[in-house]
């Protein structure tokens, strides 16, 4: 956690505390689960070390610990199933249908937690150090609801992803949507379901309520994260392809419209006075890229380059007018 903490620091900076400062919703989001989640995980490890130093605990704050772990996990896992909703909701065109089904799964979730916590967390056997020594069969309403989720999502994406047009796909934004989009649900199916397998018995070992909390701590974590660093840093950087290519858009249309060579020799002079706007060769350059994109001006531009043609070409240094 603390190399990818110091590993997004500086996009953190760059693409999330501006946003942060404008109070948009995910930054806020992002800043409040990441620094919070860093202290919760610290926690974590003094516990561990607790555990490991065979020091005795109470009952009462090992039961006090467990609930702390469920309430940080959901409170992880909501916030990027959030985020992943609301992803694939834009993915799927605002669909309403794929809306509620996601909502479903992620209130079905939600509940299964709470069961898995009220039923599991009086009944588990733990030493006196808080290590649990033998896995608790009632979180298995948790591990499954929550590795059904999570695949659903994957293939939603998954699925998603092969319909949307192929330059949007391999496109540096889409690129960075489907591929958080679908690693992180996958991960997280992968863990839950290796917890189901333990808490079932197809898996025996002992250390399943040890370690699995601390991996999708870690996991979801780092997942978060990283889902919204990466969105921010390229969304940002679409707007500004797409502020250019407006400034772009606003320059041609202003010579679409059929500027005069007047206009666009005050408007090259405001730019550069150094250029030699009374040149003949100059006038007719100008005149013939407008005639080409409106053959409407060439009256205008045949007038103004006989004008040019009879002119001095060293040009007027007094500014008097010249007679044609």
């Amino acid at each position: 956690m603390l190399v990818d903490f110091f590993w997004l620091l500086r996009d953190e900076i760059t693409y999330v505390w501006p946003n942060v400062r404008r109070r948009r919703l995910y930054a806020l989001v992002y800043i409040i689960e990441r620094y919070l989640g860093l202290g919760g995980q610290v926690f974590n490890v003094y516990i561990s070390l607790r555990i490991a130093s065979l020091l005795h605990t109470p009952p009462t704050y090992c039961r006090i610990w467990f609930v702390y772990q469920a309430i940080s996990i959901q409170i992880l896992l909501s916030s990027m199933e959030c985020a992943l909703t609301h992803r694939i909701y834009a993915l799927f065109e605002r669909n309403y249908s794929i809306l509620s089904v996601l909502v479903l799964f992620c209130t079905l979730q939600l509940l299964s937690l709470g069961t898995s916590a009220w039923l599991a967390i009086p009944n588990t056997e733990h030493s006196e150090t808080c290590y649990v020594l033998k896995p608790n069969i009632n979180t298995i309403y948790f591990g499954t609801t929550t590795m059904a989720t999570h695949l659903i999502m994957f293939f939603m994406i998954f699925w998603r992803g092969f319909e949307l047009p192929w330059k949007w796909s391999c496109s540096a934004f889409g690129r960075v949507v489907l591929r958080d989009s679908a690693v992180s649900p996958l991960i997280i199916s992968i863990l839950t379901g290796a917890m189901v397998l333990c808490n079932t018995g197809a898996i025996q070992t002992s250390l399943n309520g040890n370690i699995i909390y601390y991996w999708l701590f870690c996991t979801m974590w780092i997942s978060l994260g990283r889902i919204i660093v990466n969105h921010s840093k390229v969304d940002q950087l679409e707007q500004l392809k797409q502020l250019v290519d407006a400034r772009r858009g606003e320059l041609t249309s202003e010579i679409d419209v059929g500027e005069t060579s007047s206009s666009i020799s005050e408007s090259r002079t405001s730019q550069d006075p150094t250029v030699d706007l009374t040149s003949t060769s100059q006038v007719r350059i100008a005149l013939e890229v407008l005639k080409a994109r409106d053959p409407s001006n060439g009256a205008l531009s045949f007038a103004v380059a006989k004008c040019g043609e009879e002119s001095p070409s060293s040009g007027s240094s007094d500014g008097e007018d010249v007679n044609p």
